[in-house]
C-alpha cells in the first residue's frame, strides 16, 4: 500500500514538472506563412469561387448548340352554354368538360452564327477566368510577402529604437558625470536629454508600426504570429537562375497572367463581333414535336387527336431598324479598346520586369555599400567617442554618429529585404512565383535565426 502511494506521489510530481516546462514554439517561416495564407485568406478563397463561376461559361456557351427540349401540359375546365340553331329555333346545350393539351417540342440548331460565336466566347471567358485567378493568386502571394517583410522591418526598427534609447540614456549619465567633474557643460546634458526624449517618441511610433504589421500578417495567416524567422546572419545575395533581362522579358510576355487575361479579352471581343454580325445571317433549325389534344376547342370538344411533326425552320432577317449594324460597330470599337488595353498591359509588365531586374542587380551593390557603411559608421562612432573623451568632440557629435549608425543598420536590413522582395516580384512578373520559388527563397535567405514578436 505504501509503495503504491509513493508511486502515485512520484507520478504526480513528474506530471507537475512536465507541466511547468514551457512548450517549444516553432517560428513561422515564409513558406509556412504562404501556405497558411492559402488556407485562411478570404480574398484568395473569393478568387477561387470566382474562378469556378467563370469555368461554367463553357457549359453555358455549349448549351446554345445542344438540343432544346420543352414539354407542356395543359388542363382547362370549360363550363357554359352553347346555342345551336335547330328546327324549332335555337337549342341550348350545357357545356361541362375538361380540355387537355399535352405537347413536347425539340429544337436543334443547324446553323446559327451568333450561337456558334457564343460557344466560342464561353470557352474564352472560362480561360480568362483562369488567368484572372492566376493574377489574384499572385497578388495574394506578393501581399503576404510584403506583410511578412514589413513585420521583420518593423521589428528591426523597434530593436534599433530601443538600442538608440539605451545609448542616449548612457550619454545622459556620461554628460552629467562630466558636468559634475567640471569637464562638460549643462548644454551637453540638455542635448542628451533632448535626444533621449526624441528616441522615446520614435520607439513608441516604431512599436505601433510593429503592432499594425503583426495584425496585418495575422489577417492572412489566421493566427497571431509569435515568432517568425528572419534573415540569415551571413546574408549573401545569390545570382539569378536566368541572368539575362531579355529572357525575363520574353518569359513575362509569354506567361504573365495579366497579359494572358488581356489576350483572352481580345478574343472575347472578336467573338462578340461574330455574335453581333450573326444578326445579318439566316438561321436554320430542325424542329420536331408531338402533340396530344382532347377537347381543345368547343367545336372539337368531343374529339381527341395525337399529332407528330418534324421539319426545318429557316429564319431570314430583313430589317431590324439598324440595330444589328449598330451592334456590330459597337463590338468592333470594343475590340479596338481591348487591343489597346492589351498593349498597355504588355508595356506595364515590361516596365515591372525592368524595374525588378534592376532592383536585384543593383541591390547586390547597395547591400555591399551599406555593409561598408555600417562598419565605417561604427568605426567613426568609436573615434568620435575617443575624441569626446579627449575634449576635441562634443556630445552632439556622438549623438549624431549614433543616429547615423542605427540608421545605417536599418537601411541595411531594408535593403536586404527589398532585394529578396525584388527577386520574388520578378518571379511574379514572369508567372513563376509558386511554392518551389518561395521555398527556395526561404531556405536561401531566412532562418534559422528568428525574432520573438509576442507570446513565450
Amino acid at each position: 500500500m505504501k509503495s503504491a502511494q509513493r508511486f502515485t506521489s512520484a507520478f504526480f510530481l513528474l506530471f507537475v514538472a512536465c507541466a511547468m516546462v514551457p512548450l517549444k514554439v516553432h517560428a513561422l517561416t515564409l513558406s509556412q506563412a504562404w501556405r497558411l495564407a492559402l488556407e485562411n485568406d478570404a480574398s484568395y478563397h473569393a478568387a477561387i469561387s470566382e474562378r469556378k463561376a467563370g469555368e461554367t461559361n463553357r457549359a453555358i456557351g455549349r448549351s446554345a448548340l445542344l438540343p432544346q427540349i420543352n414539354a407542356s401540359l395543359g388542363r382547362s375546365k370549360v363550363r357554359g352554354t352553347l346555342e345551336l340553331p335547330g328546327p324549332c329555333g335555337l337549342h341550348c346545350n350545357d357545356l361541362d368538360y375538361t380540355s387537355r393539351v399535352d405537347e413536347i417540342k425539340l429544337n436543334q440548331v443547324v446553323f446559327n452564327w451568333s450561337r456558334l460565336a457564343e460557344y466560342r466566347q464561353g470557352h474564352a471567358r472560362a480561360d480568362q477566368s483562369l488567368a484572372v485567378f492566376d493574377v489574384k493568386a499572385t497578388d495574394m502571394s506578393v501581399r503576404l510577402i510584403n506583410r511578412y517583410f514589413q513585420t521583420l522591418l518593423s521589428y528591426e526598427n523597434v530593436v534599433l529604437a530601443k538600442s538608440r534609447l539605451k545609448a542616449n540614456e548612457k550619454q545622459i549619465i556620461a554628460a552629467q558625470r562630466r558636468y559634475g567633474d567640471g569637464e562638460g557643460t549643462i548644454i551637453d546634458v540638455k542635448e542628451s536629454k533632448s535626444r533621449r526624449d526624441l528616441s522615446r517618441a520614435d520607439l513608441i511610433a516604431a512599436e505601433d508600426r510593429l503592432f499594425v504589421a503583426q495584425r496585418e500578417l495575422q489577417e492572412m495567416v489566421g493566427n497571431p504570429p509569435q515568432r517568425i524567422t528572419t534573415l540569415k546572419r551571413g546574408f549573401q545575395p545569390q545570382p539569378l537562375n536566368v541572368p539575362d533581362q531579355l529572357d525575363w522579358q520574353t518569359k513575362a510576355r509569354t506567361d504573365n497572367a495579366e497579359i494572358r487575361s488581356a489576350q483572352y479579352g481580345v478574343q472575347i471581343s472578336d467573338y462578340e463581333i461574330d455574335r453581333a454580325f450573326g444578326g445579318h445571317l439566316p438561321t436554320v433549325d430542325l424542329i420536331a414535336a408531338r402533340r396530344k389534344v382532347e377537347g381543345e376547342t368547343i367545336s372539337t370538344r368531343l374529339q381527341s387527336s395525337t399529332v407528330s411533326s418534324y421539319g426545318v425552320q429557316v429564319a431570314i432577317p430583313i430589317f431590324s431598324g439598324g440595330l444589328t449594324s449598330a451592334q456590330v460597330s459597337q463590338a468592333r470599337h470594343n475590340k479596338d479598346r481591348a487591343t489597346l488595353e492589351l498593349a498597355a498591359v504588355q508595356e506595364d509588365i515590361a516596365v515591372q520586369v525592368t524595374r525588378q531586374y534592376q532592383a536585384v542587380v543593383s541591390g547586390v551593390r547597395r547591400i555591399a555599400a551599406l555593409e561598408d557603411a555600417v562598419d565605417s559608421t561604427a568605426a567613426a562612432l568609436h573615434a568620435i567617442d575617443m575624441g569626446y573623451q579627449a575634449g576635441t568632440r562634443t556630445i552632439i557629435d556622438i549623438l549624431d554618429a549614433e543616429d547615423q549608425l542605427y540608421q545605417s543598420k536599418l537601411d541595411l536590413t531594408q535593403a536586404r529585404l527589398e532585394y529578396v522582395l525584388a527577386r520574388l516580384t520578378l518571379y511574379a512578373a514572369a508567372d513563376s512565383l509558386d511554392a518551389a520559388a518561395i521555398d527556395a527563397i526561404d531556405q536561401t535567405y531566412f532562418g534559422p535565426e528568428q525574432v520573438v514578436l509576442s507570446g513565450p
